[in-house]
């Protein structure tokens, strides 16, 4: 009797151990699928790669500083040959990469603009990162089978979540969150540091364009209010060009400058009887590196115009504190 048994018992057997061996071989496929890096970028793309970015291009000055910022800078096999010619960018990020500060990374764009493809495309990179506004530039380089991720770097929400999409492609996602963490929380405990009147602030473009400034709706713009400041600018413009007496009208409270030294303010006489010039409420950003507003540092640009609005509100000892805890985080210093 117990022969009989054997060939059901035997069926039985082979039948678990068909089940077994069916789902060893269905987990792999399944963990695959769950284990993509998939991003959407500024156009609203999805760009998905099955493994995280190992040979990353970047085409923008702004964007190679988020490389570092999520610890990939060893990654890098090309970026715009203006972050070379960078003093204050060069000169910190060559202290976080050997290869950077021999110069050793290709170069293949100047910031993003007159791109050599044939360079390009030796480098075989795996993910390029680029401007959103390049879009011929875009399509050219996914026609040839590139994986191009496009960021704008916008206002304060928009940069965070870029960047977080860009964590996620380059497998540091954990990363990406932890900075974009603490800038929220930044940016709330800001916000909760209420003037009892909002002061106006005119924004200079750099090398001397002091008659240049930014309007509603831009990248400025949303700085400068990030900081609980008014734009001076009511022009819904990008960059539009003004006359003097129109900078009078406006009469800001504050100037900021960018790349631009406060002496070449000061040393306009047509603007000599502007309240600002005459309270010595000029200020020059700088390091630039530092505040670079199309990154997730825009948090310290508002919060640097804060500093300066409102100086009794937010100290300069508190802010000097916060930059320096804010560069320890960015950087893993």
């Amino acid at each position: 009797m117990r022969q009989k048994n054997y060939p059901i018992i035997l069926l039985t057997v082979l039948l678990v151990l068909f089940q077994s061996c069916k789902q060893k071989t269905t987990e792999p496929i399944t963990s695959s699928i769950e284990r993509n890096y998939i991003a959407t970028d500024a156009r609203g793309v999805e760009v998905s790669l099955e493994q995280p970015a190992q040979r990353i291009v970047v085409l923008f000055e702004a964007f190679v500083d988020a490389v570092f910022m999520l610890e990939a800078q060893d990654r890098l096999v090309g970026v715009p040959s203006q972050v070379y010619l960078t003093p204050d960018s060069y000169d910190f990020f060559s202290t976080l990469s050997p290869a950077f500060a021999a110069k050793e990374i290709a170069t293949p764009s100047f910031n993003g603009r007159s791109v050599n493809m044939e360079t390009l495309m030796a480098l075989q990179p795996d993910l390029v990162v680029t401007f959103s506004q390049d879009l011929q530039m875009i399509e050219q380089m996914e026609g040839m089978g590139i994986k191009v991720f496009s960021m704008i770097g916008s206002d304060i929400d928009t940069t965070l979540k870029e960047f977080e999409g860009l964590g996620n492609l380059l497998g540091k996602s954990e990363r990406a969150k932890m900075i974009t963490g603490y800038m929220r929380g930044e940016i709330k405990k800001m916000n909760e540091l209420i003037p009892e009147k909002k002061k106006t602030a005119y924004y200079v473009w750099s090398r001397g364009r002091v008659l240049s400034t930014s309007g509603k709706g831009t990248l400025m713009d949303a700085a400068i209010r990030l900081a609980g400041v008014e734009n001076a600018c009511p022009l819904e413009m990008e960059a539009p060009n003004i006359g003097v007496e129109l900078l009078y009208q406006w009469n800001p409270d504050l100037m900021i400058l960018w790349n631009t030294p406060v002496s070449d303010v000061y040393a306009l006489k047509e603007l000599s009887k502007l309240p600002a010039v005459v309270n010595k409420q000029v200020f020059e950003m700088k390091p630039i590196f530092l505040f670079d507003p199309h990154t997730v540092k825009q948090v310290l640009f508002s919060k640097q115009v804060k500093q300066w609005a409102y100086p009794n509100l937010y100290t300069k000892e508190t802010f000097d504190k916060e930059v320096e805890e804010a560069k320890k985080l960015l950087y893993n210093l």
